[in-house]
């Protein structure tokens, strides 16, 4: 199976300001910060996924009301079937955190699958730097 990359992004130019007392000051971009929940009915997996470039960092940190499956990874763009990454992963826990650091361009998170009875709520605090999330 081939994978396609996504095109290359052309590189902004900085041109040298003239009267820098005039100009705003160029700061980097601010991280965003993001918080979700969800609920997993008994037997039932679901996933939220940050869209990442390489080489950029995400800090997380969630927790779950009851006792949860878990795998944190990440898939490149366009990726076969059961073709990811796994940071990390562990079976009946309440919670983790952490930090991702995107091996490369693509989507990387979570998925929780609930194996008890009753209804699990996951509660998702996500910042860094990320371009999306994906639910």
């Amino acid at each position: 199976t081939s994978v396609v990359a996504p095109a290359p992004q052309p590189v902004a130019q900085v041109q040298p300001v003239a009267t820098p007392a005039a100009q705003p000051t160029t700061a980097a971009p601010a991280a965003k910060t993001d918080y979700m929940t969800l609920t997993l009915k008994p037997g039932e997996g679901r996933e939220i996924k940050l869209e990442m470039r390489k080489g950029s960092t995400a800090s997380y940190e969630w927790t779950a009301t009851g006792p949860v499956n878990h795998d944190t990874h990440g898939e490149t763009y366009n990726a076969a079937q059961g073709d990811f990454h796994s940071y990390s992963k562990a079976k009946q826990v309440k919670g983790d955190a952490g930090e991702i650091t995107a091996l490369f361009d693509g989507t990387h998170g979570w998925f929780w699958r609930n194996r008890t009875n009753s209804d699990v709520t996951v509660s998702l605090k996500t910042s860094g730097d990320y371009l999306t999330v994906k639910k």
